[in-house]
């Protein structure tokens, strides 16, 4: 290994660690509560060393939200490619999310937060790159409602488009009811989980071809 190809190497797994203790900061203080001056104490960098690999705290921020959303992207591909057919591969596009949620909260509730207006203009590149990973996982979600129309297991009057976001969209809100909600459902013996599997099978009941299911 050359001595170039040895710093590169450095630098990337500087790279990585600044990443690493930057996540533990975020994920236990939030995204307001942590300074460049935070981080580079943590890291043991003077925060002029710290800009040379980040140019300002929101780069780091989403560098991260991109790891998370690679972990969600990886397990999405596999979860779906279990499915047989079309409406099989669009109920395991929702779990995918609900185990992405159940497994990975930290990096769940960072690229919520990464989604929010107070982001809304972004020119982070790895801002771009996240874009482009959902905007694919929503292109994977269409081709299954698609095959499902063709294998008839799904309707043939919906709009693929309309349910792959409708599908999205409740997944994230199903996922982050309030305290008050879930007290509710709790008080009538519904549990966050079971309100997770009985949204999944409403999805099915209102996608599904009923005269293929018969």
């Amino acid at each position: 290994m050359s001595i170039k190809e040895i710093r590169i190497r450095e630098k990337e797994e500087r790279r990585n660690y600044i990443l690493d203790v930057a996540e533990e900061l975020f994920f236990s203080r939030g995204y307001d509560d942590v300074s460049m001056n935070h981080i580079a104490q943590e890291v043991g960098l003077n925060k002029a060393t710290l800009y040379l690999y980040f140019k300002n705290k929101e780069s780091i921020y989403f560098a991260i939200v991109l790891r998370g959303t690679q972990i969600f992207s990886k397990l999405f591909k596999n979860r779906i490619e279990t499915g047989e057919n079309g409406i099989e591969k669009l109920e395991e596009a929702g779990r995918a999310y609900f185990e992405f949620y159940n497994e990975y909260p930290d990096y769940h509730d960072a690229y919520l937060y990464a989604k929010s207006k107070r982001f809304e203009n972004s020119t982070s590149e790895n801002a771009t790159k996240i874009e482009e990973l959902t905007r694919n996982i929503m292109i994977t979600i269409c081709d299954a409602i698609k095959q499902g129309i063709q294998d008839e297991t799904i309707r043939k009057d919906v709009k693929p488009i309309e349910v792959a976001v409708f599908v999205a969209v409740t997944a994230e809100r199903i996922v982050d009811l309030g305290p008050t909600v879930l007290k509710v459902l709790e008080s009538q013996g519904i549990s966050h989980e079971q309100f997770i599997e009985d949204s999944m099978d409403l999805w099915r009941h209102m996608v599904m071809n009923k005269v293929q299911h018969l």
